[in-house]
């Protein structure tokens, strides 16, 4: 021990534990740099916003809608109206239809499921709308099986969703046989959101 010292004498260890102190500080500190980006501090995340529960049920349950293609091989072949200089590839729209259909049956076929169809499009597009409303005006041209050959939508809806929908579906709707050939017929809808 040397004079005028208050510190105690130095042990033959003492050397040791200080050294391995200063390496476990330098390792977290080297940890702390290699962890440690340069990039802003992130600010914290927004929530994902809760969908709302509706107050009121609205929707009724989806009915299902075809796809594109749906109903193309139940397609029948109709003979157009020859007219000189056109050829035989005359679209249904073009065709000269004379033949009849009670307007009760038409009545009855649109009431059930084609009914449901348009709803069933207009209410997805009011997902997106919920302001949306008008009327609209399906042009049908049904062949001489019933089955549905062309269709055309038009009216104050004006949405291409809502319209190319209906246009869809259309193509899938069953009439009965007309009589004396294909008939053409236009079925109005009103689209309104329900309250």
């Amino acid at each position: 021990m040397t004079p005028g010292s208050s510190l105690p004498p130095l042990q033959k260890n003492d050397g040791k534990y200080g050294l391995i102190a200063l390496l476990l500080l330098l390792a977290a500190g080297g940890l702390w740099l290699f962890f440690r980006t340069d990039d802003p501090p992130r600010q914290a995340e927004a929530p994902e916003p809760v969908p709302e529960a509706p107050a009121r049920e609205q929707f009724v349950a989806e009915i299902e809608i075809p796809d594109e293609d749906a109903g193309a091989e139940d397609v029948d072949h109709e003979p157009p109206a020859s007219k000189p200089g056109r050829s035989s590839q005359t679209p249904p729209e073009d065709w000269v239809c004379r033949g009849s259909l009670e307007a009760a049956q038409l009545r009855a076929v649109i009431k059930g499921q084609p009914s449901k169809q348009v709803q069933t499009c207009y209410e997805r597009a009011l997902k997106d709308d919920n302001l949306l409303q008008g009327s609209m005006t399906v042009l049908l041209t049904i062949g001489a099986s019933g089955a549905v050959r062309a269709v055309s939508v038009d009216g104050t809806l004006r949405d291409r969703q809502v319209y190319a929908c209906v246009k869809r579906v259309a193509r899938t709707w069953k009439f009965p046989k007309p009589s004396g050939g294909c008939v053409r017929t236009s079925v109005p809808f009103q689209m309104l959101p329900k309250l």
